[in-house]
């Protein structure tokens, strides 16, 4: 019988968390996602939204930068490396580096470079929201 109320406590404690936890969605189709090759997206992973920044009437969202990092932190020595031991992440960072560098001084005026990265990955719609903005 202990057993029976120490699962039902789990399990609410489980999903009352997920439940009260705020502007942050966890994402079960991998398809939006634009991770670099080889990744995956770790069952338990919070996706911030963060679209607000964008619509001042939105509720904050509490994170910290290196909560969105998930880039390995390379050289330009290493990067250059990459062009031949790892073609296809070679390409994903250039590409992603590409989107940031075409993206408008009011957008990047908005968002630090490490949450533009995070965009890049994790937030399909939004990313094509930013490149719209002028």
């Amino acid at each position: 019988m202990k057993y029976v109320y120490l699962v039902l406590t789990l399990f609410f404690l489980f999903f009352g968390s997920v439940g009260f936890s705020q502007n942050t969605t966890r994402v079960t189709d991998e398809t939006n996602l634009n991770l670099p090759p080889g990744s995956r997206l770790h069952p338990k992973a919070k996706i911030y939204d963060l679209s607000f920044k964008l619509n001042k009437s939105a509720e904050n969202v509490s994170y910290l930068q290196s909560d969105l990092k998930f880039l390995k932190e390379l050289s330009n020595e290493e990067l250059e490396n990459q062009k031949n031991e790892n073609p296809e992440y070679y390409t994903y960072y250039m590409t992603g580096k590409s989107f940031i560098n075409a993206l408008s001084s009011k957008v990047k005026g908005i968002y630090t470079e490490t949450e533009l990265w995070y965009i890049y990955a994790y937030d399909q719609k939004l990313k094509n929201m930013l490149t719209a903005i002028k």
